[in-house]
């Protein structure tokens, strides 16, 4: 097979201008080399589309994007009460493949890998469904059927979707060794370990990153900060310990709160906890600058399964800064070992945010330098082409 071209459905619900958070997939997308490359924006929903001010449309929309054709679908500005949702979608996925033909040709299959994630397991069923793609990646990022929340036929009809996918993808990749031996025990299934990946010279440290930023001036130093999604797969006891561990100093959270995936008490308690300083969502052009700002950056995970099988981007994130790092003992995490600072219990997080700020040394600067410049999007994006080449 000569690959020229890559069509990549966006992870739910983060289309190609999205600013908040990064993901998979935009990475990705933008790290293939030497093919054409099509963003499929993942519908966002009445709301989203309201908000971020879409226009009406009743065909796909696409434009130029760098080197990206970047594709929106149509009628998001409608709701979907009263069936029109499923009108919308069932419009969306009718019109797909007349749009991916006129922008690769009718043959486009015999040269095309449609790249899929499991971040929106229904919109990549459908998706697939849609194309009949004669090629297709299949990249398992979380283990998204066991976020808390989903009811059991919600789930039912997930696993029968995320099943079909499995058997019918030519390839299928996860993040996690975690995730990959869940997968083979589950749905029998071959499936290959790759981990996520990072924007090694963006979280780097530059001039910039060390001037002050005025939301952290006032705030009692040292500054333990973490930056990301603060939702269900937080430990939110532990966050409330380390706010009353710590004699001096701020505990600093920087990202969007998910209220429908916390706890309320726990939160109440951290937003009213002196030592606690929400900041909000920030631009991700923003988030490297906050890193270098904070002494020693967290990843207080919790022990749920779906949390377990996850390779947090923010990770990688942390360790391009140079900072020491605190986690909570997920798999992902406990091959880095020597080079950051892990906690299987509470007691010995606390603990070893103490050592963190008292022992860093350049030794362990050089060790992670020399492990970061091995960890990036553009020798993902090579590993899972060449994975492909493999099982064709």
């Amino acid at each position: 097979m000569k690959l020229k071209n890559i069509i990549v459905l966006g992870m739910y619900p983060y289309p190609w201008h999205h600013l908040e958070i990064s993901d998979t997939m935009r990475m990705m997308t933008k790290s293939f080399e030497n093919v054409k490359k099509i963003f499929l924006n993942p519908s966002v929903g009445f709301r989203r589309a309201k908000a971020q001010k879409y226009s009406f449309q009743i065909t796909w929309r696409y434009r130029e994007c760098g080197d990206v054709i970047v594709c929106t679908p149509p009628l998001e500005v409608i709701p979907a009460s009263l069936g029109f949702g499923k009108l919308k979608n069932t419009w969306a996925m009718k019109n797909l493949d007349r749009l991916i033909s006129s922008l690769l040709g009718s043959e486009w299959r015999e040269e095309t890998i449609l790249y899929l994630s499991s971040g929106g397991v229904t919109q990549s069923y459908e998706t697939f469904s849609a194309l009949s793609p004669k090629w297709t990646i299949f990249d398992v990022l979380d283990d998204n059927i066991g976020f808390p929340g989903i009811g059991e036929q919600e789930k039912n009809i997930l696993d029968r979707q995320l099943s079909h996918i499995l058997s019918n993808a030519t390839l299928v990749t996860a993040v996690s060794e975690f995730l990959v031996e869940k997968l083979k025990k589950k749905y029998a299934t071959t499936v290959n370990w790759l981990p996520n990946g990072l924007d090694v010279e963006k979280f780097t440290y530059c001039p910039a990153y060390g001037q002050p930023i005025d939301e952290l001036k006032s705030l009692d130093k040292p500054l333990i900060g973490f930056v990301g999604a603060i939702t269900s797969w937080l430990d939110f006891e532990l966050m409330l310990k380390i706010a009353e561990h710590i004699k001096k100093g701020t505990l600093v959270l920087v990202g969007p709160i998910i209220e429908s995936a916390v706890p309320h008490e726990l939160l109440s308690k951290l937003r009213n906890h002196h030592r606690v300083s929400f900041l909000g969502s920030k631009p991700y052009a923003q988030v490297p600058h906050f890193l270098h700002q904070f002494d020693v950056l967290i990843l207080p995970r919790n022990y749920e399964p779906h949390s377990l099988a996850s390779d947090p981007l923010k990770f990688y994130e942390y360790l391009a800064t140079g900072k020491p790092v605190v986690s909570t003992a997920l798999p992902s995490v406990k091959r880095f070992s020597e080079i950051v600072f892990i906690a299987d219990t509470h007691e010995e997080f606390l603990k070893a945010i103490e050592r963190a700020q008292r022992t860093w040394s350049e030794e362990k600067l050089l060790k992670i330098k020399n492990v970061v410049k091995d960890i990036s999007w553009k020798k993902r994006a090579e590993k899972i082409i060449k994975l492909f080449h493999e099982n064709i």
